[in-house]
């Protein structure tokens, strides 16, 4: 092995540590606001920040590029190049936030929401803060420096999260959650701009950055129909259903959503870099891919499928007796969120590569199954909506799949049997469920008790050497 490649693999493998650890710690935070917060607020609270997260989200994804993508793939780029980008990045930010506070009452008027112009203009502050840390974000994920961005996030979303707790208690409502996000972003300009040693130089060059820019055009397509496929269900129930519902829908998506994106993105900031490092070796990457997967659905399987068959015992216990209404979409959305959490990282593949136009390809048809899913689901019920989002996200991943065999050739066999263990924990699960299902509801802890055993012992038994060496790296470079 080459001397640069197996600096990139320790640099990859030791920020992969780092993060981690960094997204366990967020993690355990984010569960512990999450239930705090749950039972100091309201289901509308939370349905109300979703339509003005979700609003911001569609303008700014029009009118903001998204340039710092280009800073990792082009990882020769000098600083007047990266310059360059911070300030169109700044530019785009304030045309942005322009165009939020100007269309605020078009979308109190489209959803009926009298408070959502006020929220929207608070909110709308982040995308002014957000361009002053991205590009720095982006040179440390570029550099594999996963350590140091680590501990930006670990301390920018722990403070984040007091400031949430802390106005919640004083019953701001809604604006506790607005608060707590730009808290987060606050404290990680902060600390971006003390611990990553770039400044930006006061140049423009235009001519240099032409390519640079045309990459970030090309993947900026993909994330714009990625974000009406992860946000369209907002857009389109926001307008069936009252804030309520949304909010029931919104925390459901969230206790599900929180731990599949945290695992997912750390291989996806990991995996990008790395890959465009090695773009001309699919089949690294191809087996990178699937060692991924591998590590992803070790987590996220029996982990998703533990919190869908005790959904009942969790929601009643830690989020209280008010949010009941949960439990049944709680248990479709699950089962859901495991299947997106493998497919989430297969557009890295495409966007290392230097292919994302064919990620915009899956992503359109990926967008167009949830639509249709959603719009369907919306005229039947919620429980309607969760069940057909279910089967639209199986199906996507295999055509996901499909699309990544016909430009990376692989064996289906050596795919399954990255995740065959993972698929018989979830099997064995399904049948300690139904087991209990007939006996009396004080045995849902014993039930639960049991499918905890059954996960370490199967996890262990046929995964102990790969956890073992996790443990070694951790213990030998953390």
């Amino acid at each position: 092995m080459k001397a640069n490649e197996l600096n990139i693999k320790q640099k990859a493998t030791k920020g992969g540590l780092y993060l981690v650890i960094a997204n366990i710690l967020s993690q355990f935070t984010a569960i512990a606001v999450n239930v705090i917060l749950a039972r100091l607020l309201l289901p509308g609270d939370f349905g109300l920040i979703v339509l003005v997260n979700t609003y911001i989200g569609l303008i700014s994804v029009f009118t903001n590029i998204g340039l710092g993508s280009s800073v990792i793939f082009y990882q020769n780029a000098n600083n007047r190049q990266i310059s360059t980008l911070f300030w169109i990045s700044l530019m785009v930010a304030l045309f942005s936030f322009s165009i939020v506070i100007l269309t605020s009452p078009l979308a109190t008027s489209f959803y009926n929401e009298p408070k959502l112009a006020k929220v929207v203009w608070v909110a709308a502050i982040n995308i002014l803060i957000t361009p002053f840390f991205n590009i720095h974000y982006k040179i440390m994920e570029r550099d594999l420096e996963f350590k140091l961005l680590s501990k930006i996030t670990i301390l920018s979303s722990t403070l984040g999260a007091v400031i949430g707790v802390i106005f919640a208690y004083l019953d701001y409502g809604v604006f506790a959650l607005v608060f707590q996000m730009l808290g987060s972003s606050l404290f990680r300009l902060i600390l971006s701009i003390y611990m990553i040693k770039w400044k930006p130089e006061f140049v423009f060059d235009w001519h240099g950055t032409k390519e640079m820019l045309f990459y970030s055009l090309k993947m900026k397509v993909s994330r714009l129909i990625f974000f009406f496929e992860r946000n369209i269900d907002y857009l389109i129930m926001g307008k069936f259903f009252n804030s309520q519902t949304l909010g029931y829908y919104a925390f459901t998506y969230n206790i599900m959503y929180t731990p599949v994106k945290r695992v997912s993105y750390i291989f996806s900031d990991i995996l990008f870099p790395s890959f465009s490092s090695i773009k001309d070796d699919y089949q690294k990457i191809i087996q990178g891919y699937f060692k991924s997967i591998e590590l992803i659905s070790l987590v996220t399987f029996p982990g998703m499928a533990l919190i869908a068959f005790n959904a009942d015992l969790i929601i009643h216990f830690i989020f209280g007796a008010k949010w009941s209404e949960v439990i049944p979409i709680l248990e479709v959305l699950c089962f859901a969120g495991a299947i997106q959490s493998i497919s989430q990282v297969g557009g890295v593949i495409f966007s290392s590569t230097g292919k994302p136009e064919l990620g915009i390809y899956f992503a359109f048809i990926r967008t167009s199954l949830t639509t249709i899913s959603v719009i369907i689901g919306s005229y039947f019920g919620i429980m309607t909506v969760a069940y057909l989002l279910l089967i639209s996200k199986g199906f996507s991943f295999g055509l996901l799949m499909v699309l990544i065999r016909r430009y990376i050739h692989f064996d289906w066999i050596d795919f399954f049997n990255h995740i065959k263990v993972q698929l018989v924990t979830v099997g064995s699960l399904a049948i300690v469920y139904i087991s209990f299902m007939n006996l009396d509801y004080t045995l849902s802890w014993l039930k639960f008790l049991v499918m905890l055993i059954l996960i370490f012992g199967i996890t262990l038994t046929y995964h102990f050497t790969l956890i073992k060496e996790v443990f070694v790296n951790i213990k030998a470079k953390v």
